[in-house]
């Protein structure tokens, strides 16, 4: 086994969610999962982080959001194992939701509405933090860590 997925599974052993033998399912996985999520956050680290609210903001969203969507895309193509298949569901329904926020704060952003902008964004808080929890408890690593 290779570094990272050594690392992996420690960290999902931590949290339990990954164990020898009959959960060998999970852990690839799991390592399938945090592969297409390491991939896409490589993507949006290279796009620059906003200077100005308004307008380095909605460029910023509008760069981001699709990549973010397409990072859902692949996930949702993974067979989940059924033990966590109901959690990742509801996770990706969240990345969808934390998604819907970002994309409406960026248009808002465009538009000039700094206010309507803000509350937007701060409204993917929610949604994001659960779905970085249930990722946690799943056992992620790279799809557990925040975004955005």
């Amino acid at each position: 086994m290779g570094r990272q997925a050594v690392a992996v599974c420690l960290l999902a052993l931590a949290l339990g969610g990954c164990q020898f033998g009959s959960d060998s399912g999970n852990a690839e996985f799991i390592r399938d999962a945090d592969t297409i999520c390491q991939r896409h956050e490589q993507q949006i680290s290279r796009i620059p982080q906003p200077q100005t609210f308004l307008r380095d903001f909605a460029v910023y969203m509008q760069r981001v959001v699709p990549i973010a969507r397409s990072q859902i895309g692949e996930l949702r193509a993974l067979d989940a194992p059924e033990d966590v298949s109901a959690d990742f569901g509801r996770m990706l329904t969240l990345m969808d939701e934390q998604l819907d926020a970002w994309a409406a704060a960026g248009d808002a952003a465009y538009a000039g509405n700094d206010a309507e902008a803000q509350a937007r964004y701060e409204q993917s808080a929610e949604p994001g933090g659960e779905a970085q929890r249930i990722a946690g408890e799943i056992g992620f690593f790279s799809c557990a860590r925040p975004e955005g």
